[in-house]
């Protein structure tokens, strides 16, 4: 039975605004609210605005704002006006660089509170409201929780392949996340890169020169960006979705949702995988850089060592799922939250922690297993006392040091961590408390441009790639030959 696709055209003008005199009746003495809207100012953020009467002058205004789907935990902004007893004031939520940044199809839900010199107080109903990219007028493609954006003539029944891969993707994840959602899912989709880029977050220089983002996530806004008409469309969407979707899994706890689990379970989610992670695998073993599992709590390094490292996790996720079956993996997130520790909880799920299972994984690959964390920590030290003596020991997991590590967001823009806790609401602490600097931030998680040729792995890459047979002939894989 096929199930039956809501079209609904919303036709935003710029940044469609929710507005009107909606109040409350509570202590508000003689103040009058003739207007409270808020409306897109792409792609500087949301502009709040509220008119306001009352008999004796108004000295005060604030906005109070949340995301719809971060209940209970609001910021409020001061609205600037000249006082007097009929006021028009306005106040800008800023998106932008750095920690102000959230994405079009983010859902806020806002209230203004005005007061007098009298002591009255008038705090206007709440409003939903989705800032959105102006520049186009958008049409919507709805079934269930997952909304799509899209825009321009001809485009619906591209939007509804976008639909049709996060569906797929949300069937094939929801038994091995053990969730089911309850809070609506946004994707927007763009007509090509050009248009996208403009939405997106700043990325260094460097990075987007190297690589070019077909998809992005953003888990505390439960949106995704995408490329609608890349021809990995289907595989970008379902791999960003699996994003949102471990966000909900672990809740309080996706920050120590290491980097190796979150981006497996990404790929294990794509519903047209490429075979480009497991060149990359196979071009790291044999360079000997497949590095430490606990060394990729973040992806950092050249866009080698990041490809590779999507290799690995990748690799590592399905072995898990094809050893241990989908209910432990469910099992593993509860826990998670639990404890706050990966390493913990992989023990009491999985009966080792991440030293335990990398050496699982070698050894089901046919690599030699690596020293423990602590004679790992003392080889490196050794090597860093003596940087001309080989490391043979350590020359395979060495890599990225941990301040490498941080560089992870802006090393690259294939598919990265999606922290969880940048995306707070501004003064996340509750409506007392004035927003936080960092704002409605999210850095997200982007996708690789799949097969696109964006990405330079260098002449050792090509020559795997094209002749994978000859590794055979390594002493060290010739036990078992572990690529599929």
């Amino acid at each position: 039975m096929r199930t039956l696709v809501f079209v609904t055209s919303l036709v935003i003008f710029a940044g469609l605004a929710f507005s009107g005199p909606a109040v409350t009746r509570a202590d508000e003495g003689n103040i009058k609210v003739a207007e409270a809207k808020a409306e897109s100012n792409f792609p500087d953020g949301i502009k709040f605005s509220v008119i306001a009467s009352s008999v004796d002058e108004i000295d005060d205004i604030r906005v109070f704002f949340s995301k719809v789907d971060q209940k209970g935990r609001s910021a409020y902004r001061s609205v600037d006006f000249e006082p007097g007893t009929h006021v028009v004031g306005e106040s800008i939520l800023p998106s932008g660089s750095g920690g102000n940044y959230f994405p079009p199809g983010t859902m806020i839900e806002f209230s203004f509170e005005v007061r007098d010199k009298a002591g009255a107080v008038l705090r206007t109903e709440t409003q939903e409201f989705v800032y959105q990219d102006n520049r186009f007028e958008w049409d919507t493609v709805v079934e269930d929780l997952i909304t799509v954006y899209y825009y321009g003539e001809y485009v619906r029944n591209r939007a509804v392949t976008v639909l049709e891969a996060a569906k797929e993707n949300l069937e094939r994840m929801l038994p091995v996340l053990g969730i089911t959602p309850t809070e609506p899912l946004r994707i927007v989709s763009y007509n090509n890169y050009r248009h996208m880029s403009s939405a997106l977050p700043f990325r260094s220089q460097a990075v987007s020169e190297g690589l070019q983002t077909q998809g992005m996530a953003f888990s505390n806004e439960r949106v995704l960006l995408v490329h609608g008409f890349d021809p990995t469309v289907t595989g970008t969407v379902s791999h960003e979705f699996t994003h949102l979707l471990v966000a909900e899994a672990a809740g309080k706890a996706y920050t120590q949702v290491p980097s190796w689990l979150n981006e497996g379970l990404a790929e294990y989610g794509n519903i047209d995988p490429t075979d480009d992670y497991e060149a990359a695998l196979r071009y790291g073993i044999f360079t000997r850089r497949i590095k430490p599992l606990w060394y990729l709590s973040s992806f950092g390094g050249t866009p080698e060592d990041i490809i590779i490292a999507y290799g690995q996790a990748s690799s590592v996720v399905q072995y898990m799922l094809d050893t241990y079956g989908p209910d432990r993996m469910a099992a593993l997130f509860p826990v998670l939250q639990r404890t706050l520790n990966i390493d913990q909880a992989l023990l009491e799920v999985y009966g080792m922690d991440q030293f335990g299972l990398d050496s699982a994984w070698r050894k089901f690959m046919g690599l030699e297993p690596l020293p423990s964390p602590e004679e790992l920590e003392s080889q490196l030290d050794e090597t860093a006392e003596s940087p001309d003596s080989e490391s043979s020991g350590a020359e395979e997991s060495s890599g990225d040091t941990e301040g490498d590590a941080g560089a992870a967001n802006e090393a690259t823009s294939m598919p990265g961590p999606t922290p969880g806790a940048e995306g707070q609401p501004a003064g996340a602490e509750g409506d007392d408390g004035q927003e936080s600097e960092g704002g409605l931030n999210s850095p997200g998680c982007s996708a690789p441009a799949s097969g696109s040729g964006n990405v330079s792995i260098g002449l050792g890459m090509l020559l795997l790639l094209s002749t994978p047979l000859g590794l055979v002939a390594l002493p060290r894989l010739r036990r078992r030959w572990p690529f599929r």
